[in-house]
């Protein structure tokens, strides 16, 4: 049987952040309570990355420092993609960026000095 009725489209569905780890079974991942995708690749590649550093330098006797540097910065990393904002630019930004975009301008961090015509140089 062919259903005529127009299909629904939802356009308002990419705004809504997609958090990972709530199966809806009560089951949540650890130490955060909402994990969206780059918090948690970051935090999956920052544990492997670590637990095969620290196993591969386990004869060497730097595991642990080389445990704790990797702690640190997998933990800075997905807090810093934790900031990452969840929904797109908003218009005006966009305009904004469109009108400087179609005229750039030349910007230097400095003064050009023109050389003087009598040194000779």
């Amino acid at each position: 049987m062919v259903d005529e009725a127009p299909a629904k489209v939802w356009s308002d569905q990419r705004d809504l952040p997609i958090h990972l780890g709530d199966a809806g079974d009560g089951f949540r991942m650890p130490f955060k309570e909402k994990w969206r995708f780059p918090d948690a690749l970051a935090a999956l590649i920052g544990f492997c990355v670590t637990a095969t550093l620290v196993t591969l330098n386990l004869d060497n006797g730097n595991a642990l420092r080389i445990l704790v540097v990797g702690v640190v910065v997998t933990v800075a990393a997905v807090w810093a993609l934790g900031k990452l904002p969840a929904v797109r630019p908003s218009m005006r930004t966009r305009l904004t960026w469109w009108l400087a975009n179609a005229r750039p301008q030349v910007m230097c961090s400095h003064r050009a000095t023109k050389p003087e015509s009598g040194t000779g140089q």
